[in-house]
């Protein structure tokens, strides 16, 4: 995955303002462009026109993209109007973006599936690649960026399946991964016995991909767990203290997602560390 262009989704908070520390961390993995995007949400009324709004946010923008561009970084503004996700997810389709870069700060999980949010209506709707980053408070109720070099160390959920090689030869790309962490989760089995063979038969799998990245001079581990898949991926990334959790993310719809739920979806709202979504079927 070779990251050149980037659409950074800005809304001005305080998540929002700390996106730019993941910019330097980027470059080093090919970042050339970078696109500031916000968009205001028509819905709400204001007192002042949406002409002065856009013209403000355009200053404020066009002052970030002057420190890009002091970092060697191409930068742009684009200030639009409408529904957040959908406008995010049109501007990185139409620009052939590498990456959407967007914050999350965690809310109520009831607030989460009933209202939903930008980040999470944007995973469900775009074909691009999403990085969300994650944030901590410090002991001033500051908010800090949980990691850097995002990278170097990251777990990959495997399954098995098309969307996960997809994973796996987007990863092939990227530079600067010095471990991985590959994870199968086996949720069902009806005897002990049935388990234990399907963890051996994921073993065998996750063995024989191992050693092609080993070739590459990557450190790799090999874990399998039995469970909830989104919950075991979460803690593992916590245990192996991972920069990265980097999966596939199915896209199964708005209804579906709130209804049923996803892995990707649990995962993202969930995890403590910064999660990679790459769109399967794009």
């Amino acid at each position: 995955m070779l990251v050149k262009k980037v659409v950074i989704a800005v809304d001005f908070s305080p998540a929002s303002d700390k996106l730019l520390n993941c910019v330097g961390e980027l470059v080093d993995k090919g970042l050339e462009e970078v696109i500031l995007v916000h968009v205001i949400d028509l819905r709400i009324g204001e007192e002042r026109s949406i002409v002065t709004v856009q013209q403000e946010t355009e200053v404020k923008l066009k002052e970030t993209a002057e420190e890009l561009k002091r970092m060697g970084i191409k930068a742009r503004v684009n200030v639009l109007g409408g529904f957040a996700a959908s406008e995010i997810a049109h501007v990185a389709e139409k620009e052939q973006a590498s990456l959407i870069l967007i914050g999350s700060v965690g809310k109520s999980i009831l607030r989460e599936i009933f209202l939903g949010s930008t980040t999470f209506d944007l995973i469900r709707m775009t074909t691009t690649p999403v990085l969300i980053e994650k944030y901590r408070k410090d002991e001033e109720d500051h908010l800090l960026n949980v990691c850097t070099n995002k990278f170097d160390r990251i777990v990959v959920p495997i399954d098995f399946s098309r969307c996960s090689q997809l994973v796996l030869d987007e990863i092939g790309q990227m530079k600067g991964i010095q471990e991985m962490i590959l994870l199968s989760v086996a949720e069902h089995g009806e005897t002990r016995e049935e388990v234990e063979l399907i963890l051996e038969d994921y073993n065998r799998q996750l063995e024989e991909i191992a050693q092609g990245f080993r070739n590459n001079g990557i450190q790799v581990k090999v874990k399998t767990g039995v469970g909830l898949p989104s919950k075991i991926i979460t803690t593992m990334a916590e245990e192996e203290d991972a920069n990265l959790i980097v999966m596939a993310t199915r896209g199964a719809g708005l209804l579906k997602s709130l209804l049923l739920g996803s892995t990707s979806d649990a995962v993202s709202r969930h995890s403590k560390r910064p999660v990679l979504l790459i769109p399967c079927g794009k």
